[in-house]
């Protein structure tokens, strides 16, 4: 671990946005880690102007840069990333808390030969509407228990990067950050290796209705869909086939998750199973998003996503349950 005198280990990055009361409960988290001495955090602030600072903004460690206008939620990780000080960028979302030795553990495994680290992530509003499927949809590979070790995907919007990789890819940076999964097919496909560290562990809030989930990811599936084959060089004949394909994609999803779910043990079977017309239509909306990136490119997908990343209510608690 560096001294402080010579800069931090660890930067931490977190766009921020109206959700004001969750966005400090981030920040806190990380500020109350063990090696809180040895990190910097990076705040990229979208929300108005006019709106208060976050609480918590004005320690010594904290640094605010403001998102300029017309910038996406992977302009502003890039902006964090070429600000930070620290060799290892960590990106935490404003819905997250960083659970306690997250920080260190994250040091500790970059000292490794890897371009980046994720997290074992938990559910930070269970019992919360469809929380608990969302989560297990978009975070199952990564619940507890996590198995340590080298992997070729890493925990989507919340997990780590040596700083100098990420700079490599200059101008392209930004629209790889705003899809994690794009961009670790590439580091993979160009030799770099990623790591799986359960001590890195952090609760992650999710999306509690069917309403909502809808919108986040047909926005995300679209940015999802064009960056994968700008980046993969997708032939017309590829592009068409995943299109006409399209409805039947999540029955796959479901096989192969399921299959996953089955193989590991998972508690979770269950809660799939009972929810498999739901899964079908979210991971439907995510392939109809993926096509229409396919077919007529990005649009302002990562304008809506990054609304909606920070922006979008994600109760503890719906009234009723």
């Amino acid at each position: 671990m560096s001294d402080p005198q010579f800069g931090p280990s660890l930067t931490v990055v977190i766009v921020v946005g109206p959700q004001r009361e969750r966005s400090a409960l981030a920040l806190a988290s990380v500020l109350s880690q063990s090696i809180a001495s040895h990190l910097e955090v990076v705040l990229v602030e979208c929300a108005d102007a006019a709106t208060a600072p976050l609480q918590g903004s004005d320690h010594p460690a904290v640094r605010v840069h403001r998102l300029p206008d017309g910038g996406h939620f992977g302009n502003a990780r890039a902006i964090a990333t070429a600000a930070a000080r620290a060799p290892v960028v960590a990106f935490l979302e404003e819905h997250t808390r960083a659970l306690p030795g997250w920080a260190e553990a994250l040091v500790h495994a970059h000292r490794g030969p890897w371009a980046g680290v994720g997290y074992e992530v938990h559910n930070g509003n269970p019992g919360s509407g469809r929380s608990d499927i969302n989560a297990l949809m978009s975070y199952g590979l990564f619940s507890p228990p996590l198995a340590r070790g080298e992997s070729r995907l890493l925990s989507g919007h919340n997990c780590s990067y040596k700083r100098d990789v990420l700079l490599s890819f200059g101008e392209r940076l930004a629209d790889l950050l705003l899809v994690d999964n794009v961009l670790q097919k590439v580091l993979v496909a160009t030799g770099h290796r990623l790591f799986l560290e359960p001590d890195a562990k952090i609760a992650h809030r999710n999306e509690v209705s069917a309403s909502s989930t809808a919108r986040g990811y047909v926005a995300f599936h679209r940015a999802f869909g064009a960056a994968r084959a700008r980046e993969g060089n997708w032939s017309l004949l590829r592009r068409a086939t995943y299109v006409l394909l399209a409805p039947a994609i999540p029955l796959y999803f479901i096989a192969h998750f399921g299959r996953t779910l089955l193989r590991r043990r998972s508690p979770h079977l269950g809660l799939f199973l009972r929810n498999l017309p739901y899964v079908y239509f979210v991971q439907l909306v995510a392939a109809l998003g993926q096509a229409a990136g396919l077919l007529f490119g990005q649009g302002d997908s990562p304008h809506r996503f990054s609304v909606f990343e920070i922006s979008e209510p994600r109760p503890l608690r719906v009234p009723g349950d």
